[in-house]
């Protein structure tokens, strides 16, 4: 039974092999059309189209695929923001993180938003979505939170500098 539920939450091969015919610069571009004007600077295309057909979970977890560089730096924090929509499923995040081998970078978002979300459960439920690991290879390289919330000193006479995690509003 847990295997049909997971194959059903899992990408489907057309969904994987349609995504791995666009380009990072074409993902970030969905994303941006998606709602990510917070990285627009970060796509070089200048069609920003979405294509319906990918579901947000798994572009989020498309972005974070690639080598340590500044590039994949920049994806990653897209891919925090695709992530973070309150639409999304933590089972499918999980399934397509798991897909694309990325689910270290996914758990490193999630703890992080634990501390700077507003939506502990959905993390957590991210969290147990995904294989358990101790891999912290790559924490050095990863954003921090100041990457991935949105941080103003004043926000008018008498008020206090705002913090807001950011996240996408995606309509489906």
């Amino acid at each position: 039974m847990a295997a049909t539920i997971f194959a059903r939450l899992a990408p489907s091969h057309h969904e994987l092999r349609e995504i791995e015919g666009f380009s990072r610069d074409q993902l970030l571009g969905i994303a941006v059309a998606r709602g990510c004007r917070h990285y627009a600077s970060f796509a070089d295309s200048p069609n920003k189209v979405d294509e319906p057909s990918i579901s947000h979970e798994v572009l989020g977890c498309a972005l974070l695929r690639g080598p340590r560089n500044i590039e994949t730096f920049r994806a990653i924090r897209v891919a925090a923001m695709v992530l973070s929509d309150e639409g999304n499923s933590p089972d499918e995040i999980g399934s397509a993180a798991v897909a694309f081998q990325v689910e270290g970078r996914v758990s490193h978002i999630a703890k992080l938003a634990l501390k700077a979300d507003n939506r502990p459960d959905f993390w957590n439920a991210v969290l147990a979505s995904l294989p358990s690991m101790d891999d912290v290879s790559e924490v050095s390289f990863l954003p921090g939170i100041s990457r991935l919330r949105s941080e103003t000193q004043m926000t008018g006479l008498g008020r206090g500098r705002s913090l807001v995690w950011l996240r996408t509003a995606y309509a489906r």
